[in-house]
C-alpha cells in the first residue's frame, strides 16, 4: 500500500500545481445521470486513507459479464504494490453513476451504494513504475494495464438483467485511423476538489486531502499522433479529472484505452492503447480476446 500511496502523492501534488478550474469543477466533463456508461466502475479500497474506511482507488471498465466470469480492465498502477490475496480482501467495484456524490477522502461504510467483491487481481507483467525521489516529484508507467475478476456477475440495478460488457477493441485497429479527425470518450471517477489545510491531509500524502466524485463523461481529441510511445500509448487533448486512473477511453462503444497518467483535466494525457500488441497478449492470455 505505501508504494500505491507514493503514486497517489505524485498525482496529487501535480493536481495542486496545476489545476486552474474553479475548485469543484469537473472540466468539461457531463455527470451521468442517465448511467449511459452502466460498464464503467469505481474501484474502492478499505483500509488505504483511513482503517476501516473505503477510498477512492480508481476506475476501472466491465469487459467480461456473464455466468462463467465477470472481469473488469484498469490501470496497472491502481493495483501496484498491493498482492492479489490483498486486493481480493480489501477492494470492491460499484457501478452506481453517483451523480452528486462528494466524498472527502474516504466514508466509513457504503450504505445504499452496490458494490461487488474482486476475488482476484493481475497486472501487465511487464509493467513499469518508476519514481524520482531526488528533485521535484515525478513519475513514469510503462504498458499500465491489469485486471480484476470479481465475485459474480453485474446487474442493472433493480433488475435481473446483466450490464452489457463493453466492446474491446481489436488488434491494430487504431492504426488505421486517422486520429486526429477522431473523437474518443473518457468515462470515469476522479478528483473534483483538493481541500488544503485540512487535519487529516498528511494521509494524503502530506499536500491536501481530496475530494472524490461520482461518474462523468467527456469528449476528447488525439493531441498528437506521434508521440513518446505512440505504439501502446493514446495521447489525448485534455483529461476530465486528476487522478481517473484505470478510467476508460471508447470510440463510439468501443473500449479502446485505459486512462494511465492524467494530471491536470486541461493538459494533455496519455491513455494506455488496448489495441497494441502487448496490451491484445495480456487480454489473450487471461481468455479476454481471440
Amino acid at each position: 500500500m505505501k508504494r500505491k500511496l507514493a503514486i497517489a502523492a505524485v498525482l496529487c501534488f501535480a493536481f495542486v500545481a496545476v489545476m486552474a478550474a474553479p475548485a469543484g469543477a469537473v472540466v468539461g466533463g457531463t455527470q451521468d445521470a442517465g448511467n449511459q456508461y452502466s460498464n464503467v466502475g469505481m474501484n474502492l479500497e478499505k483500509d488505504w486513507y483511513v482503517e476501516g474506511e473505503y477510498g477512492f482507488a480508481g476506475s476501472c471498465t466491465l469487459i467480461k459479464n456473464d455466468r462463467k466470469g465477470t472481469v473488469v480492465v484498469t490501470a496497472a498502477h491502481c493495483l501496484w504494490g498491493e498482492t492479489s490475496e490483498y486486493i481480493a480482501q480489501h477492494w470492491v467495484v460499484t457501478f452506481d453513476p453517483l451523480e452528486d456524490h462528494q466524498w472527502f477522502m474516504s466514508v466509513p461504510d457504503l450504505e445504499g451504494v452496490k458494490t461487488y467483491k474482486v476475488a482476484a487481481a493481475a497486472m501487465y507483467p511487464g509493467f513499469v513504475y518508476w519514481q524520482n525521489h531526488n528533485s521535484a516529484p515525478s513519475f513514469l508507467v510503462q504498458n499500465d494495464v491489469g485486471l480484476m475478476w470479481l465475485d459474480g456477475p453485474v446487474y442493472v440495478p433493480g433488475t435481473k438483467k446483466l450490464v452489457a460488457p463493453a466492446p474491446i477493441v481489436g488488434a491494430g485497429v487504431l492504426d488505421a485511423l486517422d486520429l486526429k479527425s477522431e473523437t474518443f470518450t473518457l468515462a470515469g471517477y476522479g478528483i473534483s476538489d483538493m481541500l488544503a489545510g485540512n487535519v487529516t491531509s498528511s494521509l494524503a500524502g502530506g499536500f491536501a486531502a481530496p475530494v472524490w466524485n461520482g461518474r462523468n463523461y467527456k469528449d476528447v481529441s488525439v493531441n498528437t499522433e506521434d508521440g513518446q510511445f505512440a505504439d501502446r500509448y493514446l495521447s489525448l487533448s485534455a483529461g476530465m479529472y486528476i487522478c481517473d486512473s484505470g478510467g476508460a477511453v471508447f470510440h463510439g462503444d468501443t473500449l479502446v484505452g485505459v486512462n494511465s497518467n492524467c494530471t491536470s483535466p486541461t493538459s494533455p494525457f496519455d491513455a494506455f492503447r488496448l489495441d497494441s500488441p502487448l496490451a491484445q497478449k495480456f487480454l489473450r492470455d487471461n481468455g479476454l480476446v481471440e
